[in-house]
């Protein structure tokens, strides 16, 4: 049986710092619980991979290089990953968003199924790529997020941001592969 973090939907005591290369094996579990084909429920290997890439300094296929920060307990386990960069060109399209370097996106927000919903780490890391996004000058966080991850919508919703309508097809298929967006003013 698991470690459960979140009953009774307490909140855990957490540490949010920079990924380092030590992380990245206590973050691929999370990966595997939470990238899987929407169809088969299988891991999605390509993304997982690539996602270990980013991790390591890779470029993704906008040739940003992803920023990613870490939550851990007060033991020093992984319970969850965020990053941010540049928006994607879709998202510049999409939202509108001026060429003057003050939007970021945020990328990869994933949390342990042992304290998904509830146990605060979401609510944690999303709060501290804000802050490290106004440290940087930046005005506005950009989000999008597919079908796949279509029941944790309401996170955004909850962390301040607006609405701003889906991009179709943006993960496929227009009508069933389209990602929502969200503006956060930083």
């Amino acid at each position: 049986m698991g470690m459960t973090f979140n009953e009774g939907e307490k909140k855990i005591s957490v540490e949010i710092g920079e990924l380092v290369e030590a992380d990245i094996a206590q973050v691929v579990p999370i990966l595997y619980q939470h990238v899987r084909n929407r169809f088969t429920d299988e891991p999605e290997e390509k993304e997982i991979a690539d996602i270990q890439r980013y991790m390591r300094g890779g470029l993704d296929e906008y040739k940003r290089v992803r920023k990613y920060l870490v939550a851990k307990s007060a033991d020093g386990l992984v319970l969850g990953c965020m990053a941010y960069s540049c928006p994607d060109a879709d998202m510049v399209r999409h939202l509108n968003i001026p060429d003057d370097g003050k939007t970021v996106e945020l990328l990869n927000a994933f949390v342990t199924n042992e304290v998904f919903r509830g146990g605060g780490v979401g609510q944690k890391l999303f709060e501290a790529i804000c802050s490290r996004a106004r440290a940087e000058g930046k005005t506005m966080l950009a989000i999008n997020s597919g079908p796949r991850y279509r029941l944790s919508w309401g996170f955004y919703d909850k962390m301040g941001g607006v609405r701003a309508g889906l991009i179709l097809g943006k993960y496929g298929k227009p009508g069933i592969s389209d990602a929502m967006t969200w503006r956060v003013k930083l």
